[in-house]
């Protein structure tokens, strides 16, 4: 087959590939509107320790990229779900009684992201109501200033967990989102 009989068959079947396209864009653009979650929370934190008096620059960056990733990695245990809800703010029936299907609700409920390098850790909660989503923010908050020393060791007052922005809370799926899968 040659270049040009190859270019004769494209031009003969251009209809047909055009409609093949806006098909498929169709069925992304309806699987994003009816799969995602329609409502997103996010606060920024930042990890500061105290009385580093006499630490040298490498030991506390370090040890700030080592907070950042227990306590990234902490925020999904079973343990912190449980702080969580002992803050009062969620009830029990709002997860899965079952440990591994409240795990995996709780994973894709949550989802976290570290900058080791300036020990920042960014949440983000999704979830259908928009209630719900800045309730399990306001708690993933309260867990992680008040009882940060639960996920991890040393002195209560050696970290300090401060609010950076948020919460933010956004109707999702974005315009940015949407261009994007179409």
């Amino acid at each position: 087959m040659t270049f040009s009989s190859l270019l004769t068959l494209l031009r003969h079947k251009l209809g047909i590939l055009f409609l093949g396209g806006v098909l498929c864009a169709a069925v992304a653009f309806a699987g994003t509107m009816v799969l995602s979650t329609r409502f997103q929370s996010s606060m920024d934190f930042l990890i500061v320790q105290s009385n580093v008096q006499g630490q040298d620059f490498y030991s506390l960056f370090k040890s700030s990229e080592y907070l950042s990733k227990v306590l990234s990695e902490a925020i999904y245990s079973e343990r912190f779900i449980d702080a969580i809800m002992e803050t009062g703010k969620i009830n029990g029936q709002f997860l899965p009684a079952n440990k591994k299907d409240r795990l995996d609700a709780w994973r894709e409920m949550v989802v976290v992201q570290k900058n080791l390098e300036l020990g920042v850790l960014s949440v983000t909660v999704k979830h259908d109501n928009d209630r719900d989503a800045a309730r399990v923010m306001s708690s993933i908050s309260e867990v992680l200033i008040e009882k940060n020393s639960l996920f991890r060791s040393g002195d209560e007052k050696s970290v300090e967990i401060r609010v950076l922005s948020g919460p933010i809370l956004e109707t999702t799926p974005t315009l940015k989102k949407i261009l994007l899968v179409l």
